[in-house]
């Protein structure tokens, strides 16, 4: 089975874990370019893709974890699956130094975000092929 990977879409229209790659390819572009690497394989593979490359959050029921490190950063993008939907939904990330403890806020937030994505399943829109090329 094939999976959709497709980003969380708040009630304002803003996607939290597309506004962190963004970030990414601002100021971790080695790291953003892992994770999305990931991400790619995941839709391959899903939740099948073991090999340290996504993880369960523990205390997190249903939330998952793209985890990658480049030169002493940590990338971390949170995200769930749907299974019914073929999807993986992207909900939030985050940028830490090697070493620190995980963000619980960060954590939380996205936890939020799978909660408020499972009862209204707002994802993006998908852009028309000109737009997405502009």
């Amino acid at each position: 089975m094939r999976w959709a990977v497709e980003y969380y879409e708040q009630a304002d229209t803003t996607q939290p874990a597309e506004e962190f790659e963004d970030s990414l390819k601002r100021h971790h572009k080695k790291l953003g370019a892992k994770l999305r690497a990931i991400a790619a394989a995941i839709e391959v593979y899903g939740p099948q893709l073991g090999g340290g490359l996504i993880e369960p959050c523990h205390d997190h029921k249903g939330l998952w974890e793209i985890r990658t490190i480049f030169n002493g950063f940590l990338g971390r993008e949170l995200f769930g699956f749907d299974g019914d939907r073929n999807r993986v939904v992207l909900l939030h990330g985050y940028v830490k130094r090697v070493g620190q403890p995980a963000s619980l806020s960060d954590l939380n937030q996205a936890s939020d975000y799978w909660g408020d994505y499972q009862e209204t399943h707002q994802i993006s829109p998908e852009l028309p092929e000109q737009e997405e090329q502009s």
